[in-house]
């Protein structure tokens, strides 16, 4: 969001984007603000999810919706007063072979969620995904954390080359805390990590892991 303007953002998307949205085929999935750990600068953003039936279906539904009457009345007046966002970026995904199917119900209380974006050594991407697959779902689960979904993403998207992302939920910021510390002393986790990067570690370093902790809006269909 520009500054200044995150709440008429969320207002636009809470009152005309996510209706024509769905008019136009597309589902709404999770609107997101990130959570501003103490001490750091404010974070402007709104993250959010889409779904599509693919990238084609996608594309054509984005046109279609750009060219209604009513969205280009919505937008016009909600600029009036100066643009509502100063950067706006889309990543493609498809969900790995491994991840949960979608469950799109939400808590009785609104949880906290967390994308993280992993990036690999060369070579390594595919050791990253069987760790996932075979072990490290499994002992997410053990200390109580709820995998969301897990992607790869799409090609023509050479930033990502690479990379893995994946959301997770917790019931709050404390549980999530102590969720990690336990998975991160779990002898049976250790030995799997140890055992996968015997030929060299599979994330590169500094950097390999980028996480964003993230509160549901009010308006987002998943919580």
């Amino acid at each position: 969001a520009a500054e200044g303007k995150m709440a008429a953002l969320d207002a636009r998307f809470r009152d005309h984007t996510i209706d024509l949205f769905k008019r136009h085929g597309m589902t709404p999935i999770a609107f997101f603000h990130p959570i501003v750990q103490p001490g750091s600068p404010a974070d402007n953003r709104l993250i959010y999810l889409m779904g599509y039936k693919d990238r084609a279906t996608r594309d054509a539904q984005w046109v279609a919706f750009a060219n209604d009457p009513e969205w280009k009345q919505v937008y016009a007046d909600s600029q009036k007063d100066g643009s509502l966002t100063s950067k706006i970026e889309n990543v493609f995904l498809t969900a790995a072979d491994y991840s949960p199917r979608l469950n799109r119900n939400s808590a009785i209380n609104a949880r906290v969620f967390e994308l993280r974006t992993y990036t690999a050594n060369d070579g390594k991407l595919e050791d990253l995904h069987s760790r996932f697959r075979d072990h490290t779902l499994r002992i997410f689960a053990k200390h109580g954390m709820t995998s969301v979904l897990y992607w790869r993403p799409t090609g023509g998207q050479p930033q990502l080359d690479n990379k893995m992302v994946y959301l997770m939920a917790y019931p709050s910021v404390e549980a999530r805390n102590a969720s990690w510390t336990a998975f991160s002393a779990d002898p049976e986790w250790k030995k799997v990590a140890a055992d996968s990067q015997k030929n060299g570690p599979i994330l590169i370093s500094p950097g390999g892991v980028v996480s964003v902790q993230m509160r549901p809006t009010d308006y987002s269909p998943l919580k």
